[in-house]
């Protein structure tokens, strides 16, 4: 019987441990989505490297943990938080990068109390560009004091066995374990500094309410602190964690069967039973003026959205629908409580619309393009077309820029740029083409455009990269190092740049420093009082003085009657040549399934001494 208790010990403390070390790895593997969208991200390399000594920290702070290190994919260090770390064997690094795997070790040096120093961790992250390794060094009293515990209660049920000849050691030790391994549990669950769960009960918690009460309502709130970077970097971080602190207690406001969780950073959740959206939006406001009082200036955002009897969801879609309504909130001014039902009217999130971008992705029913002939309004000849999109017959999204709105909000919108592209590279394939293809990208999608293998896909289409012209909008993100830096290299691949909708924004502006574009295409509100308003005048003569110093070309966008050609014609009155001034919109001519004759002429201009009638399209393009 000794030696049976003796062998059942030792069982016991390896597979106690086995999984102790598994759950642990489970939980700081959870822990790193905050770390992994920070790498991934383009902030400027001081920025970026202050986010993630801050991302350790907090992943330092979790319950046993002695210390924190990130490894390139070089194997060397990057950075470190707490306790200075137990020296990690190169070859081990290695390993973890080659294999994608996380690695749990047990150190064997032996403490006062005869119990292992520390367990070490080795935790992968893949990105795009490179892989890392965080290691986190734990330390032993969390297995340690099971262990321990475990070992105290076999000895002593082996010296009851022999006289009772019962195992009630094996009882007793079963239930500390299992207290044991409920604090453990907990600790893992939630979040240390606010005390809420933390993101991984989150959404199995989130799946339970779902199946359990399917003829009741669950709303799912999501909120975000408003302008909580600023807050760190005007009153440093000890003041951003009382934020959030604060913000938790103030949850406290929601029902007693509500749960709240904090998902990372400012971003926090609630799952509220048994509710409806006027009840919701009720809890909320408490939570806000709860936080009012105790931090008055501080507000949050927040976005909401129901599952109930008429309207069953799933978990993700119930996570969609709350995200656009927080990202309409946000829209709105921040602030506020916006209900998925009770969207604008200006962009209505249904269910029908929400569908009709999935299949849209999945090509049931297929995306089609037209395309709209870019005339040179000297010489009267067709330059190019551009690729427009167009849904299927019967879509519930009001038009291609609805379904981009809607995709960017589901963090689909690079994805819906990729089918767009396919779409006009495969139309293009299809004919003769001739002229210049000018191709939309989506600002969301263009840090992670794969330049290579659209060089490829043209090519395949039958084009060369020279006839391409890529054209990106000029939208806020445009000027970031990862949008600066794909435009560059699709540049020196051969493909001509143009930035869209000049005098819409300033980030195009600010990209003109860094970027040469080929074409710049003057946005239609300008066009629409050229000739009345002073500012869009002025405008229209700052792109004229860019293509003449630059020797690029100025496209005008929204050409819909004789005035506004005339118009353009009369702003752009100098010496042919400098630069060249080209038109496009309704008046010269719509999109169509098929492009214009490239050999076509334009027979509403007015002829102009030097003015370049007679020469070809070609001729044009090899200037």
């Amino acid at each position: 019987m000794v030696a049976g208790g003796l062998l059942e010990y030792s069982v016991a403390v390896h597979q106690v441990e086995q999984r102790a070390l598994d759950e642990a790895t489970k939980s700081y593997t959870a822990d790193l989505a905050g770390l992994s969208a920070i790498l991934e991200s383009d902030l400027a390399p001081k920025d970026q490297q202050a986010a993630i000594h801050r991302e350790l920290l907090d992943i330092g702070g979790t319950y046993g943990t002695q210390s924190v290190a990130l490894f390139g994919s070089d194997g060397r260090e990057i950075d470190t938080v707490g306790e200075q770390p137990r020296e990690v064997e190169s070859v081990k690094i290695r390993e973890v990068l080659d294999s994608g795997r996380p690695s749990a070790k047990v150190e064997s040096d032996e403490g006062q109390q005869g119990q292992r120093g520390l367990y070490q961790f080795l935790l992968p992250i893949s990105t795009r560009d490179a892989t890392f390794v965080v290691e986190v060094d734990q330390r032993a009293e969390v297995i340690g004091d099971l262990l321990a515990d475990l070992r105290l209660r076999k000895l002593l049920g082996l010296l009851l066995g022999l006289l009772l000849a019962v195992p009630l050691s094996y009882l007793l030790g079963g239930q500390a374990l299992y207290r044991r391994q409920r604090l453990a549990e907990y600790a893992a669950d939630t979040d240390a500094l606010t005390g809420l769960a933390g993101r991984r009960p989150f959404r199995p918690a989130l799946k339970d309410a779902l199946d359990d009460s399917p003829g009741k309502g669950v709303v799912l709130a999501l909120i975000d602190i408003d302008a909580f970077k600023q807050i760190n970097d005007r009153f440093g971080h000890s003041h951003g964690d009382r934020v959030l602190c604060v913000l938790a207690n103030a949850l406290a406001e929601l029902r007693a069967s509500d749960t709240a969780y904090r998902l990372g950073g400012d971003e926090f959740a609630a799952v509220l039973l048994d509710c409806d959206d006027t009840a919701a939006v009720e809890a909320v406001e408490r939570v806000r003026e709860a936080l009012s009082e105790q931090l008055p200036g501080v507000t949050f955002s927040c976005g909401i959205a129901t599952s109930g009897t008429g309207d069953a969801v799933v978990l993700q879609e119930l996570w969609e629908r709350a995200d656009a309504a927080l990202y309409q909130a946000k829209e709105r001014g921040r602030h506020q409580t916006v209900s998925f039902d009770d969207m604008s009217n200006a962009l209505t999130v249904s269910v029908a619309k929400l569908d009709a971008v999935h299949a849209l992705l999945e090509d049931k029913p297929g995306l089609t393009v037209a395309f709209q002939p870019i005339w040179d309004l000297r010489a009267g000849v067709i330059l190019g077309h551009e690729v427009l999109l167009r849904l299927p017959a019967g879509s519930p999204i009001g038009g291609p820029q609805e379904a981009f709105d809607l995709a960017h909000r589901l963090g689909l919108a690079a994805e819906l740029d990729a089918a767009a592209l396919r779409t006009a590279l495969e139309s293009v394939r299809s004919q003769d083409w001739q002229g210049l293809l000018f191709l939309n990208v989506h600002p969301d999608s263009l840090p992670r455009l794969d330049v290579d293998a659209l060089v490829a896909d043209v090519l395949a289409a039958g084009l060369a990269s020279s006839r391409v012209v890529i054209e990106v909008t000029e939208h806020d993100g445009l000027d970031r190092p990862g949008s600066i830096r794909v435009l560059k290299r699709a540049h020196a691949r051969g493909f001509r740049l143009a930035l869209d909708d000049l005098g819409a924004g300033n980030a195009g502006l600010r990209a003109l420093a860094h970027v040469r574009f080929d074409v710049v295409k003057v946005d239609r509100q300008i066009i629409a009082r050229l000739g009345i308003d002073p500012a869009c005048d002025a405008t229209m003569a700052a792109a004229a003085t860019f293509g003449r110093h630059t020797g690029g070309w100025i496209v005008a966008e929204g050409i819909e009657d004789d005035d506004r050609l005339h118009a353009v014609l009369d702003a752009t009155s100098f010496p042919a040549g400098e630069p060249l001034i080209a038109g496009q919109g309704h008046l010269l001519g719509r999109p169509l399934p098929s492009p214009t004759l490239i050999g076509a002429r334009l027979d509403l201009l007015r002829p102009a001494a030097g003015s370049g009638v007679g020469e070809t399209a070609e001729d044009l393009l090899l200037r």
